[in-house]
């Protein structure tokens, strides 16, 4: 159950009439009823409040639920000395107007927040004011429906989103108020909106709404123990919100260690028939002559010997470590102009992958631009790695081509490495990437990638290794969906 599963049931329960015991010594409801009736038809003959609009009985379907014997049910138009909204139009603003102009969207958590309100001067205010008081409630009428705050004589003036509810004075003012927090309020605003594309709450539904009133002394028992309990589910809520954060991370972290066991050469067990990798490395190196030679690759500079002191842990003794700058052909990516860019294909043109945005979390690749003057191409099966602002989403290319910008660069494998297991090796050490990124939009540089060290297992191992891993995170995957 979520926190806010959790308040809602207790609030759900309270206005039910089970969260606090009935007291048969209270005086029911009904009596208190008679009293605020007395009290608003005093007012009006005082010409304090105006006559308020009739409202017919509330129907046995109109009432959601049974409530307890000493409770009434009743309208809020019947609670309230005033019910309405803000002004229906635009007041005249001033920069340095001591009167903040709010509406709907103004309301959050129980209280006005003045962030992007405008202002307007007394002289303004004056033409628009309502009379609120201490026993006022504001609710978001239009767009955000719901939305509550406590009037505590905030110099503000109301626009038609935010309405107002002006209480009499025989009631427990925060009864009502976690009523229209509660689900029965919600469900109740729910079934009433106007409107489709923008919801309304219109001021006839919000008169006519059915209230489960308890007797007053009642009222103050409710209120008291929620506000027992309300600091606990606060104390859940932390407990909940660090279990989800630990669950979300625990994917993450599991994955991590398995890839971490494949790259310590735990995963799967060595074959002493398999070519060791210091063959494999051989092999590479005279590749790699006979490419630059053939001037089909550039002779790139001599990458430094790896100490042990970099080692940052033990292989079997079939493997190599390796500097990924040996096994790769690295290429950084190039931006091309906005005005060069297309939104749909066309002859002659190629995908244009910009950036981290094109490739989600499952490393499936989304085009939306192409470009038919491209100067870095990349190939089909060239693993492809974000490289600045989001750094570490990687992708294996399954397009025939595409130009890259900037922040991707290409990981083009033309050494006979098992490319799932080069893909494995990048994202085992995606964290560390992450960390020598520097500057306010992160970034790495082709040596933070040329210079990574690499444990290279023989050949056959590489194949049985992506194998398992394939296995191994299919079932991880599957326990998170």
């Amino acid at each position: 159950m979520t926190p806010e599963q959790l308040k809602a049931s207790i609030l759900q329960y309270a206005m039910e009439g089970k969260l606090v015991k009935q007291d048969p010594n209270d005086e029911p409801a009904s009596e208190l009823v008679k009293k605020i009736e007395n009290e608003k038809n005093q007012l009006v003959e005082e010409g304090k409040i105006k006559k308020g609009r009739k409202t017919g009985a509330i129907a046995e379907n109109e009432k959601p639920f049974d409530i307890p014997n000493s409770w009434s049910w009743i309208r809020l138009n019947a609670i309230a000395n005033d019910i309405g909204d803000g002004l229906h139009g635009t007041p005249k603003y001033t920069s340095n107007g001591e009167y903040s102009f709010i509406n709907g969207s103004n309301l959050k958590s129980g209280s006005i927040s003045l962030v992007n309100a405008k202002h307007i001067d007394k002289a303004e205010y004056e033409k628009i004011k309502i009379n609120l008081d201490e026993k006022s409630i504001l609710i978001s009428l239009n767009g955000t429906l719901g939305n509550l705050a406590k009037y505590n004589n905030e110099k503000v003036a109301l626009g038609k989103s935010a309405g107002y509810v002006v209480l009499t004075n025989n009631l427990v003012f925060d009864y009502i108020y976690v009523f229209l927090e509660s689900p029965v309020f919600k469900s109740f605003y729910t079934q009433n909106y106007t409107g489709t594309t923008i919801k309304n709450i219109p001021l006839k539904a919000l008169r006519n709404c059915p209230i489960p009133l308890p007797p007053i002394e009642e009222q103050k028992r409710i209120v008291a123990k929620i506000e027992k309990l309300m600091p606990l589910v606060d104390e859940y809520a932390e407990s909940y919100n660090r279990l989800q954060k630990i669950d979300n991370e625990f994917e993450d972290k599991l994955k991590q260690s398995v890839l971490q066991y494949a790259m310590e050469g735990k995963l799967v067990k060595q074959n002493p028939n398999d070519e060791p990798a210091s063959e494999l490395i051989k092999k590479i190196e005279n590749e790699k002559a006979e490419l630059i030679k053939e001037g089909k690759i550039k002779k790139s500079k001599k990458l430094p010997s790896i100490n042990d002191d970099e080692k940052p842990f033990d292989i079997p003794d079939s493997w190599e470590w390796v500097r990924l700058g040996q096994i790769i052909n690295l290429i950084s990516g190039r931006d091309i102009p906005k005005k060069d860019h297309l939104n749909k294909e066309i002859k002659g043109s190629i995908p244009y992958i910009t950036g981290a945005s094109n490739i989600d979390k499952n490393g499936n690749i989304n085009i939306s631009e192409w470009v038919t003057n491209p100067t870095v191409v990349v190939n089909k099966g060239t693993i492809l790695l974000s490289v600045k602002g989001t750094i570490g989403k990687i992708s294996i290319l399954d397009l025939a081509q595409a130009h890259i910008a900037r922040q991707i660069m290409g990981i083009d494998n033309m050494f006979g490495i098992d490319k799932k297991y080069l893909q494995y090796y990048i994202e085992s050490y995606v964290q560390q990437l992450q960390q020598k990124a520097k500057s306010i939009i992160p970034g790495i540089s082709r040596d933070d990638l040329l210079l990574a060290i690499l444990p290279l297992p023989p050949v056959k191992e590489q194949e049985r290794i992506v194998i398992k891993l394939e296995r191994l995170l299919s079932s991880i995957n599957s326990l998170y969906l």
